[in-house]
């Protein structure tokens, strides 16, 4: 063999292994980020931004699951008047008091009339305040045009001229378990 034999055949090596390893990089799991850290990646592998963001804290953390807990609470309404099979004390995941006892007499209504409901609520724009910590305030906007109740023969009973969107209020406690909706007025104004 040729040293030009010998050189290609050692670059041709030193090719396949760098493809290998890159290869072997990119399959492995992602790096830890630490909390509070962004990283944002462009297009191009060369270039990467990092920016820190201070960690929220236990006040604010807070005020966002508050937040969330408007849409966990939706979400479990639509599990469970999508299958009436399901035990409507699912409902005490998310809710006590006056929202889970309305929820629990809203949903025994469909399954008693053989109604179910077929799509998703939507939650957005959610907004928390709170004076004590304990109790939150909580406004947002529910989204229902994509949802429908159909009777078993698949005829829709949405009454005609329902407000696909509006902003209701509600209350949110924390306890140890998690945070609850305790309020749910139903009285919506225009999103």
């Amino acid at each position: 063999m040729t040293t030009r034999s010998r050189n290609r055949a050692a670059g041709a090596a030193v090719l396949l292994a760098a493809v290998v390893l890159a290869s072997a990089c990119n399959d492995s799991e992602p790096a830890a980020t630490p909390s509070g850290t962004t990283t944002i990646s462009n297009t191009s592998p060369s270039t990467s931004t990092t920016s820190t963001t201070p960690p929220l804290t236990p006040a604010e953390e807070d005020l966002r699951s508050a937040e969330g807990t408007i849409a966990r609470y939706w979400a479990v309404l639509d599990e469970l008047a999508a299958d009436p099979k399901k035990s409507l004390e699912l409902v005490t995941t998310v809710a006590r008091d006056q929202a889970a006892a309305q929820s629990r007499n809203t949903l025994g209504t469909y399954q008693a009339k053989s109604w179910t409901l077929t799509g998703q609520t939507s939650v957005t724009a959610p907004t928390a305040t709170t004076k004590d910590g304990k109790t939150f305030a909580v406004s947002a906007c529910v989204d229902v045009s994509n949802v429908n109740i159909v009777d078993k023969a698949g005829k829709s009973v949405v009454r005609a001229g329902r407000p696909d969107q509006q902003r209701y209020a509600y209350t949110v406690v924390k306890a140890p378990q998690g945070f609850f909706v305790t309020v749910d007025t139903l009285k919506g104004q225009p999103c």
